[in-house]
């Protein structure tokens, strides 16, 4: 073997040794979950892995590694929870998906692509490129930099028309749903081909939020949830972006560094989180639509995270969900639920959604959780990417006719 031939063999070894394997890791499932046992879930979640949106009449997963399964079996039984396994072990599926999109992986993407998830790298050059070829209705925004010096982009879609309002749409808070970024690139495409859609308001899209997470799921760990911002606790860093904005920012146990949903020493601690949360403020008087793009769930939720009573706009929020998810059915026959955060998906703290409502003024504002797919939930294959931008993208565009119109 030559040297060069070793090296490159060293290289794609190290590639493939660096990638965590998640061998031996589980899936559970549980059954439909009662009101009884919601608040002794909330309190696991805080310690494990839960995936998707547990709530009343919807099962939970979680992910386990091997010595957390019998703490987590224990406790279920001591809930009277009953539960399966789902997937006795993640590590193959892991190993496969990573193979497969290293295999398909571009250096230089002109076009947004659907058929394969695209890296971290190729999203921000798609998007100063696209900045580039159509400078009269795209501008590329930096909101900041990230702790691994990447930078968080936003994409101004506008024909310059004064006095327009505002319309912000945010991808990947969360960094390993891969599923969402597709979503914001679809919006993307759909406005830049249509005068019509910037005539109705000025767009602003961020398909990574979270770029330092993301691609951390993309070259190291595939379930990766957080951002990537140093703790105190070297082995266990990042911040759960969607608990750190200011608004009812809640630290729980603000030494739990290790916690998917830890919240950072205070509000805004994630400069990712502080950049997003400013530009609502700055622009509070324009922006009348604010989505976050999660999954998964297939659930329309509206503020807010800390409370069920209804907000004073509760008819208007549930019309315009009920207009976006009556759309997206009529593609495909999906079903997304529309309900209150606190009610359809559990109740949450320092969440974008609740601060651009409750701080920002933005008077419809959105989390949407996505169809899930593959072994459990977050990896649906990329088979699915097209079904899904497809059927969310008339969602979307129902979802700004209503809000623009009212």
């Amino acid at each position: 073997m030559s040297k060069l031939s070793s090296i490159i063999l060293l290289m794609v070894l190290g590639s493939t040794l660096a990638y965590k394997s998640y061998s031996g890791y589980q899936v559970l499932k549980t059954a439909p979950l009662t009101s009884a046992s919601m608040p002794y879930i909330n309190r696991l979640s805080k310690h494990f892995d839960f995936w998707g949106t547990p709530g009343v009449g919807r099962p939970a997963t979680v992910m386990v590694s091997p010595e957390q399964a019998p703490l987590v079996v224990a406790a279920f039984n001591r809930m009277r929870i009953s539960h399966e396994v789902l997937i006795p072990d993640l590590g193959p599926e892991v190993e496969r998906e990573h193979g497969e999109r290293k295999a398909t992986e571009e250096a230089n993407p002109r076009v947004a692509v659907y058929d394969r998830y695209m890296g971290c790298s190729e999203i921000q050059m798609h998007i100063a490129q696209l900045a580039l070829t159509y400078p009269d209705i795209a501008t590329e925004l930096v909101l900041t930099n990230t702790p691994e010096g990447r930078k968080v982009k936003v994409l101004k879609l506008s024909n310059g028309n004064a006095g327009q309002k505002a319309l912000w749409f945010d991808c990947a808070m969360h960094a390993r749903e891969w599923i969402t970024p597709p979503v914001c690139l679809r919006i993307i495409d759909e406005v830049i081909a249509d005068p019509a859609l910037r005539d109705m308001a000025d767009w602003y899209i961020a398909p990574l939020a979270n770029p330092d997470g993301y691609n951390y799921t993309i070259n190291t760990d595939r379930f990766w949830r957080k951002t990537r911002s140093p703790n105190p606790d070297p082995n266990c860093p990042g911040i759960d972006p969607n608990r750190n904005f200011d608004f009812l920012w809640d630290a729980g146990n603000p030494t739990d560094y290790c916690s998917e949903v830890y919240p950072g020493t205070n509000a805004f601690s994630a400069p990712e989180v502080a950049a997003i949360g400013n530009f609502i403020l700055d622009n509070a008087d324009s922006l009348v639509l604010y989505v976050a793009i999660h999954s998964y769930g297939e659930q329309i939720l509206y503020p807010y995270g800390h409370t069920v009573e209804p907000v004073p706009n509760v008819d208007q929020l549930i019309a315009a969900g009920t207009a976006s998810a009556d759309a997206i059915a009529a593609v495909a026959g999906t079903t997304y639920t529309v309900e209150n955060s606190a009610a359809g998906l559990y109740f949450t703290y320092g969440a974008s959604d609740d601060f651009a409502y409750g701080r920002g003024a933005v008077q419809y504002a959105y989390t949407y959780e996505l169809s899930g797919g593959g072994s459990a939930g977050f990896d649906p294959p990329a088979s699915l990417i097209q079904p899904v931008v497809d059927e969310v993208w008339p969602g979307i565009k129902a979802l700004v006719d209503y809000v623009l119109a009212n």
